[in-house]
């Protein structure tokens, strides 16, 4: 029975959720608000819940994104989404240790933190960048099949680069890696924009650098929760 990990795993998840949203409203939710004057002025802007399909972790959930689905206002929403993005963030690095036969530990807990981070925020926002509302975007559907594939080739890439010895691994790790950028993410028809040029820029490095803190918490949590609640479910 995993149960204890499962509940260890889970209880990190949530902290981290729980963390990283004064983050947020100290760095992305002050420039999420002031393109929304933007979009507002541009008559709005399709951005549907959907598109938390393609964010890359928790701090590009804005409020045109899920503020008109949920009626908890714009905190209650983003910690909703936190949780959740948080819970699943953390299984999903979990289950990766299980399925490969490695423990997370207090110790290397935050390298498998900047490893989610590499693979679900870093590598992804190099084709699809964090999307402040009024921004113009590619076919949803589009997008979100390049960055599940982006997730999942820069995973294995990564796996193949650190876990493996042989030097074939390696290079079919980085060319796993580069793949998806290679190939080109898809892109909007239609570049032009309201929003000014260094407020996009602004926010997909505030959006990266909250991402990054999210995923140093979540990778020491995960590590020191399951080394102190559930050591004994873990296959070294």
């Amino acid at each position: 029975m995993l149960v204890k990990y499962l509940l260890a795993t889970l209880v990190a998840g949530l902290l981290a959720g729980i963390l990283v949203t004064p983050a947020m409203y100290l760095r992305t939710v002050p420039l999420i608000i002031h393109a929304e004057t933007f979009e507002d002025a541009a008559g709005g802007h399709d951005h549907g819940a959907g598109d938390a399909a393609h964010a890359h972790g928790p701090a590009d959930a804005h409020e045109g994104a899920a503020g008109h689905e949920l009626p908890f206002g714009r905190l209650g929403n983003t910690i909703l989404a936190n949780l959740v993005a948080g819970a699943g963030f953390a299984l999903a690095l979990g289950g990766a240790a299980l399925l490969i036969g490695r423990r997370i530990t207090a110790r290397n807990g935050i390298y498998w933190g900047l490893a989610g981070f590499f693979v679900f925020a870093f590598a992804p926002s190099l084709g699809l960048a964090p999307e402040l509302p009024a921004m113009p975007a590619a076919d949803l559907g589009e997008r979100q099949i390049w960055w599940v594939a982006t997730v999942l080739l820069s995973a294995i890439g990564l796996y193949l680069i650190v876990f493996r010895r042989e030097m074939w691994a390696k290079v079919i790790g980085l060319a796993a890696i580069v793949a998806p950028h290679l190939y080109g993410a898809p892109k909007a028809e239609d570049i032009s924009s309201p929003v000014p040029a260094v407020l996009a820029s602004e926010y997909a490095v505030a959006s990266l650098a909250t991402n990054l803190f999210m995923w140093t918490v979540l990778g020491l949590a995960l590590g020191w929760m399951l080394q102190r609640y559930a050591a004994s479910e873990i296959e070294g």
